[in-house]
């Protein structure tokens, strides 16, 4: 069994701060607030559909480089396929919803441990889908007409920072209860054939104690067998024996 698997499928609680915005032309300070604290809820549910919002995805597509991928559901579709899969088994979802025609979601063998590990995985290292879209935030600089986002941006930033600490925390957690159960596992192992050993010996004790016992039997009866006297049967001897 993999740490991955000692990973507890969980909402994080990432507090969205009190932070002030600059209101620009194309979005007021509330706008962006609103935008900042659907992101944290985004990244508290693990990419959850429902809370893909449409004002996040204006954000990315019109200010942070991101191409639209036709529309909203093609954008959730291409970076957050892992994470819907996710929610797919373990919310146990009636109905896959769809992506550009076909089902984006779909039934996997994983553990829930090891599909909630995958998020961390894509994220943590991966060109592709939610790896990709973490590296675009992350290295936005704001080019451009970007500038005027700035601030919304730098939040956002700092909530993903804050998300995968929570993530590297929940890891390490994982880790040390896997540890921990490959130590107890030995540790019953260990048990498990002393126990069988202590057996075996009580079995060989007992074993031995029949011996014993039928040994005695034995030695007495060959005993009695050596002390037992042949019977000579006396018989009177007559006058014609001797003549014989």
């Amino acid at each position: 069994m993999a740490a991955r698997n000692f990973l507890k499928s969980k909402n994080f609680n990432i507090k969205a701060k009190s932070l002030t915005f600059e209101s620009v032309k194309y979005m007021t300070d509330l706008d962006k607030k609103k935008i900042y604290i659907n992101f944290v809820k985004l990244l508290n549910n693990h990419f959850k559909r429902t809370l893909f919002k449409k004002d996040l995805y204006q954000h990315f597509t019109n200010h942070c480089g991101f191409i639209a991928h036709y529309n909203i559901h093609g954008f959730y579709g291409e970076y957050f396929e892992t994470a819907a899969n996710y929610h797919f088994n373990v919310n146990g979802y009636s109905n896959p919803m769809h992506e550009c025609g076909g089902n984006l979601n779909s039934k996997s063998t994983l553990s829930h441990g090891e599909q909630f590990y995958a998020i961390y995985e894509e994220l943590n290292g991966s060109r592709d889908g939610l790896g990709e879209f973490y590296n675009s935030i992350m290295s936005n600089q704001n080019w451009g007409a970007y500038s005027d986002y700035r601030d919304l941006d730098n939040a956002i930033k700092e909530a993903f920072s804050e998300y995968m600490e929570i993530w590297r925390e929940e890891i390490r957690k994982a880790v040390k209860a896997y540890s921990q159960f490959s130590k107890n596992e030995e540790v019953a192992e260990l048990k498990a054939k002393h126990e069988k050993l202590n057996a075996q010996e009580i079995e060989l004790k007992e074993a031995k104690k029949q011996l014993n016992i039928e040994l005695m039997k034995e030695v007495k009866k060959a005993n009695f067998t050596n002390d037992v006297k042949p019977v000579v049967n006396k018989v009177q001897l007559s006058l014609f024996d001797f003549a014989a």
